[in-house]
């Protein structure tokens, strides 16, 4: 008898092979070298990174269209230019903080060269076995449709937040004592910081106070929206009622719930469009759409539209290769 797959296992197994990744585990290849020593020993297998762009190649600077699998968190203390994240631009006027969720496309135009400190860490890395600490979704500037992924600083709050990242520097540089215990702990300091600093700071008022049935909404939304894109789908998952997950998210955010879910789909159509060479019918079944003409119709409706049209129009702006 022949294996059945199911369509959602189909989903699951299918990899988009256009969209150029960098992984986590290549970060040690990315060193610059002097003598024929790297300027930074970095351990593939140890789950957190922090260094500095004067110490990685060209390819910490990329000005082409990738992905991550893992999260960044970027102090740029100098440079110049633009830092184009899911089709925005966000300026490089240091001294400021740029934050890039795994998953997230991006790329760098730039007119001079970034110094400053990258820490990058795999999700799993901020885990605690307690629910009441923060998780990664709870940062308002990671996976957050609307929030942008940028803070500037002054010239205070550079000199406070650079010396906590001095902190974790200082910790992770000894490789016979680094605990990940301490650096998780500095690194959950350091986020909160930033965390309250956005919140005050974020110049277009974007940064709202939510609640943890909000996150763990948001959450869930951004790691199973491919596959369940209906309402009834996360109150399930969460365990309450439709209607009170509808009530409490519109209350909180002023959106429905599904307006959450509808963001997440776009964004990432946006992003096969405008990086791959899918057909428009390969994208919808992609999101999970049984019926391509459905998904054009969704896309025009919430994009103004079609995914044609949106296609062409990203790839002109920012002079994305077309094969």
């Amino acid at each position: 008898m022949p294996l059945v797959v199911s369509r959602k296992e189909r989903l699951i197994m299918k990899k988009n092979t256009d969209i150029p990744a960098h992984y986590y585990n290549e970060a040690a290849d990315n060193v610059q070298h002097a003598h024929g020593k790297p300027l930074l020993a970095i351990d593939p297998h140890f789950p957190f990174t922090l260094t500095k762009f004067e110490f990685m190649t060209s390819l910490s600077q990329a000005d082409y269209a990738h992905r991550h699998d893992y999260y960044e968190v970027l102090l740029i203390s100098e440079g110049e230019g633009t830092h184009v994240i899911d089709f925005e631009p966000y300026p490089v006027q240091p001294p400021v903080f740029h934050f890039l969720s795994k998953g997230q496309i991006h790329f760098w135009q730039l007119n001079k060269p970034l110094k400053g400190y990258v820490l990058i860490f795999p999700d799993e890395f901020l885990g605690f076995p307690t629910s009441d600490v923060l998780r990664i979704h709870d940062f308002t500037f990671f996976h957050h449709v609307g929030h942008a992924p940028y803070l500037p600083v002054s010239q205070d709050e550079f000199t406070m937040m650079n010396a906590l990242i001095e902190g974790i520097e200082q910790e992770f540089d000894d490789e016979n004592k680094r605990s990940i215990t301490v650096l998780r702990s500095y690194l959950h300091i350091l986020l909160t910081n930033l965390n309250r600093l956005y919140r005050v700071n974020r110049p277009d008022g974007e940064a709202t106070e939510t609640s943890t049935l909000v996150r763990e909404f948001q959450q869930l939304v951004s790691e199973h929206f491919l596959t369940e894109h209906s309402v009834q789908d996360y109150a399930d998952r969460i365990g309450i009622s439709t209607s009170h997950l509808r009530d409490t998210v519109k209350e909180i955010t002023g959106y429905p719930p599904g307006h959450f879910i509808r963001q997440k789909l776009i964004l990432e159509a946006k992003r096969i469009l405008a990086h791959s060479n899918e057909t428009v019918a390969e994208v919808g079944y992609h999101l999970n759409f049984e019926d391509s003409s459905y998904f054009g119709r969704f896309f025009k409706r919430e994009t103004g539209m079609s995914p044609v049209a949106f296609r062409r129009q990203i790839r002109d702006q920012y002079r994305i290769a077309q094969e």
